[in-house]
């Protein structure tokens, strides 16, 4: 309906002198025909360009040759063609977001753009892009159903971000781009795919994975990292790669039977090589010289070419998968080991530091036949001193009068020699105690305070051991 229409009120406005374009707007939306003549007479846009969600079946736009801002197209239910005969250079962003009913796409003059975007479309049956885009700086292809990139004919010389995810039917992925700056992702598309990139010299992190074939033929150099897994390749083949600034993955190529890398010297961080039960030798890393950090190398390879790795680098790991079960059973004893250990410890210790149980004795007083629980004797504490230097054992057992036969005292005889013998082991020390003095026992006399207040003579412990033992024969 509007390939009709549109040229006719085109004509229309200018021929009626009037004007209404307005080629300066930080957002314009095209929701019918008046809105599209309203920017045909301009030639230079500034400001994005949306396409209504209800515009159908086709959105044109007509007279814009340059934009300085976006185009966006996104969550249209019924759009099934975009086209332009006039538009060559987009300043920033193309982006086609869901579009379930697409099937033509018609840029004939399109060669520069910063971030083209796709994302939720089909597969068109006409992509028509006549003109070789020379400059794009990002590209994010994901979740389309796509089965060729072939009309994006993309020959920029530099990068930023190139990103092919998420495509499920994608079978030929072909750029023409020379470097990429910051990220190469090239995953989860169909397990067909053959992946192209004829001119790629430079890449600053690369990952490819579910490819079928890889072509990259004057690769020199990764600044990053190197991730070739879960690809469907038979050989390997990187003829001019010569450096890796990060880590070098070769993992889980199942039908990797074969690598040829002959320029590759350094790897600056860790070189993986397993998950490729077919490959059985490495002469096609013969060239490497430096591995800057670890070496995991895991298969069954029969030539010994693989040795003069192990020796590019002291950190170095060879396991097989017998090593890594041998690994893990040691781990598991090792651990049991350990718990078994801390266990019986445990179990030991809390023997040998049980509650001992201490039963309170009774002291019977011969005299009245009375019998007194006492409690059980104490070890002198040296902190509690007199002020006459004495140990003060007040808290620690009842008083022996050495004056006293021994059936004469008033504790049994068990006691008596236990005090003796505390008693005389302190004398032989040369320290005097002031004994306690129980409610049944013979009271000790206190020593006389001076007179003048100043401190009196103590007798020396000869003195008192000679005296009690004299009171006592």
């Amino acid at each position: 309906m509007w390939d009709s229409l549109i040229p006719l009120a085109y004509l229309l406005l200018s021929f009626s002198g009037l004007t209404f374009a307005q080629c300066n707007n930080a957002t314009t939306t095209l929701r019918n025909i008046a809105d599209v003549a309203a920017i045909a007479t301009c030639t230079t846009f500034t400001g994005d360009i949306v396409v209504a969600t209800d515009v159908a079946p086709l959105a044109e736009i007509v007279g814009v040759e340059d934009v300085i801002g976006s185009i966006i197209v996104a969550n249209n239910s019924g759009l099934t063609t975009i086209t332009t005969d006039s538009l060559r250079t987009v300043s920033n962003d193309v982006i086609l977001d869901t579009l379930p009913l697409l099937t033509n796409i018609t840029l004939p003059m399109w060669s520069s753009v910063n971030t083209i975007i796709l994302n939720k479309i089909p597969a068109p049956n006409v992509i028509n892009m006549q003109t070789r885009v020379q400059e794009v700086t990002n590209l994010y292809i994901t979740d389309t159903t796509l089965e060729t990139l072939f009309g994006l004919l993309l020959e920029t010389s530099q990068m930023e971000n190139l990103v092919i995810t998420g495509n499920q039917f994608l079978q030929d992925c072909w750029f023409g781009v020379g470097n990429i700056t910051q990220q190469a992702t090239i995953v989860n598309n169909s397990v067909q795919m053959t992946l192209t990139l004829p001119n790629l010299t430079y890449a600053y992190n690369l990952e490819i994975a579910n490819a079928s074939a890889i072509e990259m033929p004057v690769l020199q150099s990764v600044n990053q990292n190197l991730d070739i897994s879960w690809n469907a390749i038979q050989n390997l083949t990187l003829p001019m790669l010569s450096y890796v600034g990060g880590d070098f993955g070769i993992r889980d190529n199942a039908q990797l039977a074969g690598m040829d890398l002959p320029d590759l010297v350094n790897v600056q961080g860790d070189l993986d090589i397993f998950g490729s039960p077919q490959l059985e030798n490495l002469s096609g890393l013969s060239a490497l010289s430096f591995i800057g950090k670890d070496l995991m190398l895991n298969g069954e390879f029969n030539d010994q070419r693989h040795l003069h790795l192990l020796r590019l680098r002291p950190r170095r790991k060879l396991l097989s998968k017998g090593a890594i079960a041998g690994i893990a059973i040691a781990a598991i004893l090792a651990t049991t080991a350990v718990t078994g250990l801390a266990v019986w410890y445990l179990l030991l210790r809390g023997r040998r530091t049980g509650v001992r149980e201490i039963h309170s004795t009774t002291a019977t007083n011969t005299t009245s036949g009375t019998t007194t629980e006492r409690p059980p004797l104490l070890s002198p504490s040296r902190e509690k001193r007199s002020s006459y230097g004495y140990y003060d054992l007040k808290s620690a057992e009842h008083v022996v009068d050495a004056g006293k036969a021994p059936e004469q005292q008033d504790v049994p005889m068990r006691d008596l020699r236990g005090c003796r013998k505390y008693g005389e082991r302190e004398m032989e020390r040369g320290e005097a105690f002031e004994l306690p003095t129980p409610a049944n026992t013979r009271e000790i006399g206190e020593l006389p305070a001076s007179p003048t207040g100043a401190a009196v003579e103590m007798p020396s412990p000869s003195e008192v051991v000679g005296g009690r033992d004299g009171e006592g024969r």
